[in-house]
């Protein structure tokens, strides 16, 4: 009996030692928790003044199944506004049950299955064409790559919507058909360029009809000191039964380059074609996520916010106007835990006589510090100030003041 114990200890001490090393080769976890401060006055031109806190726990798990298999998971934790996601008083807890601001949101759960010339990724996952404008988005559904060095043909199927019903039959209910998304993409990849051919299609057999197709071309390259990103989309297909027809050209050029250690300047241009044609509607993306925000792009904050009346820069006004747009930016870094940056742009519509505004003209200054390790204290300030035609109701300059305390693991 007495060794038959002391086997057992040594069982169990051996499985206590074992069993973290067998977690740390089958699990990596990452993330990061920030909390942010907003100052905002006509915050996306809403004409309102808001101050609040907001707060969120990002965690990334990603399991090793085998060599070539992979799962993972992303979740967000407490993703909510202080005094109005979390219920009131001093005793909290983020709100669920439907509200906006939910306790546990999932928004990554896939597989991924990695072969020398193939693989597969399969489940709730993100999705991107381009510079994540024409699609930028976190969907459920496959996506296949075929590589053959130095090209990648890849494969995109996304499920946006079964309407309500399981089952495709118009004879039942017309409106009940299935909405799905169908891409291609190949990529060339070498030393000093990247480049994407792709296009894109929603099919819709419901009652709307709504069948936008997009196809462009992306590229990123190094020329010496600088570096070069471009793209250039075009849209077509219809909605509303084949009565109005969808229309968009739009090309994006960014330009950056360190010109010292601690400096680095850049620029952009921005051009979409408007319509004036009563049949037609400007596409510029089958969806946008606001990853592709410009003049938030530089600071730390891309992508939480805009300084155009539409979060889409193609088509600011939200009046199938096109733009024409610049922006100019600069970012020094004095020393490794210190940023500073700042960025001034200007848009106007391409097609004038459809919008009432005339022009955007927008600023951001920003800065941040390291105060521990891997934790930071970010701030950020916007200002836009639309211009509106004679005779046109005025809108309010846009003020935003974020700062964050951020820590990454």
């Amino acid at each position: 009996m007495k060794k038959i114990t002391i086997v057992l200890i040594a069982a169990i001490c051996a499985v206590m030692f074992i069993a973290p090393a067998y977690a740390d080769d089958k699990v990596a976890i990452s993330g990061g928790f920030r909390v942010r401060n907003w100052q905002t006055k006509s915050q996306d031109f809403s004409g309102s003044d808001n101050s609040y806190f907001d707060q969120r726990l990002r965690i990334g798990t990603k399991i090793n199944v085998a060599d070539d298999v992979t799962v993972q998971l992303r979740a967000d934790w407490a993703d909510a506004t202080w005094g109005d996601g979390f219920n009131g008083g001093l005793i909290t807890r983020p709100r669920g049950n439907g509200n906006a601001s939910k306790t546990l949101d999932i928004d990554r759960a896939f597989v991924d299955i990695k072969k020398e010339m193939w693989s597969l990724r399969a489940g709730q996952q993100y999705m991107g064409l381009g510079v994540n404008k024409v699609l930028d988005a976190n969907a459920t559904g496959f996506k296949f790559d075929l590589n053959f060095a130095p090209v990648t043909t890849s494969l995109l199927y996304a499920k946006i919507d079964e309407n309500g019903k399981l089952y495709d039959d118009n004879n039942v209910t017309a409106n009940s058909e299935d909405e799905d998304f169908y891409a291609l993409n190949v990529n060339y990849t070498c030393d000093t360029f990247n480049g994407n051919v792709f296009v894109g299609a929603k099919t819709d057999d419901t009652d709307v009809e709504d069948s936008p197709v997009m196809a462009g071309l992306q590229g990123t390259a190094k020329l010496g000191m600088v570096n070069l990103t471009s793209e250039l989309a075009m849209a077509s297909g219809d909605t509303n039964k084949g009565k109005t027809d969808y229309t968009g050209t739009q090309f994006y050029l960014g330009v950056d380059s360190n010109v010292s250690d601690a400096v680095n300047i850049g620029a952009e241009l921005v051009y979409a074609l408007g319509t004036t044609d009563a049949n037609e509607t400007q596409f510029t993306g089958f969806c946008n996520w606001w990853t592709f925000t410009p003049m938030s792009m530089n600071t730390p904050f891309a992508g939480e916010f805009a300084a155009t009346p539409t979060a889409d820069i193609f088509d600011p006004t939200g009046d199938s106007a096109g733009v024409q747009g610049v922006t100019l930016q600069a970012k020094y870094t004095p020393m490794d835990i210190v940023g500073l940056g700042a960025k001034f742009g200007y848009f106007q519509p391409e097609e004038d006589s459809v919008t009432t505004i005339d022009d955007i003209t927008a600023f951001n200054v920003w800065a941040t510090y390291t105060i521990a390790t891997n934790t930071q204290l970010w701030i950020t300030y916007l200002y836009s100030d639309p211009e509106v035609q004679s005779g046109a109701a005025d809108i309010d300059p846009e003020k935003i003041l974020i700062t964050q305390l951020e820590i990454a693991f």
